[in-house]
């Protein structure tokens, strides 16, 4: 009897995962697929719908830093810096080694006249990997 039960449970968790996991991979298909239409958007600065899709992607996958970061770059294109500035935070916020939202982020701080936070971003970016900072971390240091 207890092999017998055994062979029914295994029989409906796997009929479960049979039925959840392609689900979960159209999620993730589409979330790419969103992505990727946003970024050309943003390429082709049409920027306020780059934001629609890009927060389509979002929905189907919230831990995508480079989501995040492309809907700053639109709002940034849009001269909204306060909402750049959010996202690439998010961004940060999502994947700290994330090194190219540092860098738009640094923008925004040194915009503000915050050379120590503008400082603080580039040289945190160049600790992930982006070597272009050299221009703007050699007074930080």
């Amino acid at each position: 009897m207890k092999v017998r039960l055994t062979f029914f449970a295994f029989l409906f968790i796997s009929t479960i995962l049979f039925i959840t996991l392609p689900g979960c991979q159209d999620y993730k298909r589409k979330a790419i697929e969103l992505k990727h239409e946003g970024i050309d958007l943003v390429y082709r600065t049409q920027f306020d719908q780059a934001i629609d899709v890009l927060q389509k992607s979002v929905k189907y996958n919230s831990n995508d830093p480079e989501t995040y970061f492309f809907i700053g770059n639109a709002y940034y294109g849009k001269h909204l810096v306060d909402s750049a500035f959010s996202y690439y935070s998010k961004a940060i916020e999502v994947d700290p080694r994330f090194g190219q939202a540092y860098v738009n982020r640094g923008r925004i701080y040194k915009e503000r006249n915050d050379r120590d936070n503008a400082c603080r971003d580039w040289l945190k970016a160049e600790e992930c990997g982006i070597m272009s900072m050299k221009e703007e971390t050699k007074f930080c240091k």
